[in-house]
């Protein structure tokens, strides 16, 4: 029995489905009834919240292999060690640990590092999928400007990041989840190809069908608009911080990861902006 964490987030979803594709024995973790219940049909769901240990425990009964994604919150490592600890109790069990590029060069990954040494003290199994940037954050964060103001944000300048498809991630993890022999290894997980956010806004424009444009702003500037909007000031300044990581090529490099996995060439950026071009236009189109 596989536990996948996370089921209702972006790549947990993703893991879900093609798990179940592949005929995997599978449980989802939800965080409420609320979400569990538009799970799909058949799947075995569990509500589970990090802070509550009492709702790890059950979500862990006969499970021996754990798909790992945390919150993205100041909190992670407090998170995600009172999760291992569960599983320590519960016996030994293999973690597929969702974890970031980037170690702690800046706060994001930073807390996924802190995590993943956590998981190696603790004597379990293990294996860390350390992704780059996802293309579907731009679906996840930006339409909204995108759609009423033909632009989006930020403070990367022209720094180029090769942002990864999360159907490739969840690809990644499936074939993990299934095999043996990926135990204490990590995979760096990335793109073909790092492009930038001017690169990224004319890839967009052409399937939107019209012009759209990055608009690249100082960082204080970029800080109090998303303040403005109601992130959180720890998400907002971790988000400053990894725009400067992006900024000064951080993120850049490619590797052949998900080829040596998956047999194929990275999904590329061009690909996405086709299979999502719905999200990227106008609008009155959308509703339409």
């Amino acid at each position: 029995m596989i536990l996948i964490t996370g089921a209702s987030g972006n790549v947990g979803r993703e893991v879900v489905k093609q798990a179940l594709t592949l005929g995997l024995t599978i449980r989802a973790s939800f965080r409420s009834p609320d979400v569990a219940a538009k799970a799909p049909a058949g799947l075995e769901g569990v509500i589970m919240d990090y802070t509550k240990p009492e709702t790890i425990r059950p979500a862990l009964h006969g499970v021996d292999k754990i798909f790992l994604v945390g919150p993205p919150t100041r909190h992670l490592l407090a998170l995600e060690a009172r999760f291992i600890k569960e599983v320590r109790a519960s016996g030994r069990k293999y973690i597929v640990k969702l974890s970031a590029l980037g170690g702690h060069q800046s706060i994001f990954p930073s807390g996924h590092r802190d995590s993943e040494e956590n998981v190696e003290a603790s004597g379990l199994p293990h294996t860390f999928l350390r992704a780059n940037a996802f293309m579907q954050n731009l679906v996840n964060y930006n339409t909204a400007t995108i759609r009423s103001r033909d632009a989006f944000y930020g403070c990367q300048g022209n720094g180029a990041v090769s942002i990864i498809d999360i159907r490739d991630i969840a690809a990644v993890a499936v074939i993990v989840l299934a095999a043996t022999g990926h135990e204490g290894r990590s995979y760096a997980l990335t793109g073909g190809e790092a492009l930038t956010n001017g690169q990224i806004a004319e890839k967009i424009s052409r399937v939107a069908g019209r012009k759209i444009s990055y608009i690249d702003l100082p960082p204080t500037e970029f800080k109090t608009a998303m303040l403005s909007a109601g992130t959180p000031e720890w998400s907002a300044e971790a988000m400053v911080d990894l725009h400067r990581f992006y900024r000064v090529g951080k993120a850049k490099r490619t590797t052949e990861e998900v080829e040596r996995f998956l047999g194929r060439k990275p999904i590329t950026f061009d690909q996405f902006a086709h299979d999502y071009a719905f999200a990227f236009r106008e609008e009155e189109k959308v509703a339409s």
